[in-house]
């Protein structure tokens, strides 16, 4: 008797889709260069398989570069992970507390967009006054309160610019916390051998 090729998972999960859609186990046989007990085991396996998984029969493909691969990696290293694909089912299963609208930031937002427009309003009274005294030919005079006034006008905006990235930071953190949550107990799982 001839070996036959080993199949890979890929052609597994394929061959098992390709009989639930209908296509005869012997053209799948020849097609794969393996037997017609070999195509019925990867069959049933894949039954008994999906029913032991909890019925988990979608496969989710996604393309990252090497870099997001890497960083995605240290990140599950630095928690002690092992297993992409377990922690990428957690953070699945998370997904409605970790991806919620954030009603304190949108709020937040909401005020220093309206502080922005107060400074932009500013700003605009400033540029009509030079335009208006140029136009009429008038010596354009900056007295020292005018200087003032544009330095606490620039600092504002910097402030503004200061708690829009504090308020990025402490959602990260935020956000970090709750991904650990939703990974907790996968480093221990992983170092007792589990599943």
């Amino acid at each position: 008797m001839s070996r036959r090729r080993r199949l890979s998972e890929i052609e597994r999960s394929t061959i098992a889709q390709e009989r639930r859609n209908g296509v005869s186990a012997a053209s799948l046989a020849a097609r794969y260069d393996v037997s017609l007990k070999t195509i019925y085991n990867v069959v049933n396996h894949r039954d008994e398989r999906q029913t032991a998984n909890g019925s988990r029969s979608r496969v989710v493909g996604i393309r990252v570069s090497d870099d997001d691969l890497r960083r995605f990696d240290a990140a599950l290293s630095r928690r002690g992970i092992a297993h992409r694909s377990d922690a990428m089912r957690r953070l699945m299963l998370a997904a409605e507390g970790v991806f919620l609208p954030d009603d304190e930031m949108c709020d937040e937002l909401r005020s220093l967009g309206a502080a922005l427009n107060r400074v932009g309003n500013n700003v605009n009274q400033i540029a009509r006054r030079l335009n208006e005294a140029k136009v009429r030919g008038e010596r354009l005079s900056y007295p020292a309160s005018s200087h003032r006034d544009v330095r606490a006008l620039a600092g504002l905006v910097f402030d503004l610019a200061d708690q829009v990235q504090e308020m990025s930071r402490a959602r990260r953190s935020l956000l970090d916390l709750e991904i650990s949550s939703a990974l907790a107990g996968l480093a221990e799982r992983d170092e007792n051998g589990a599943e």
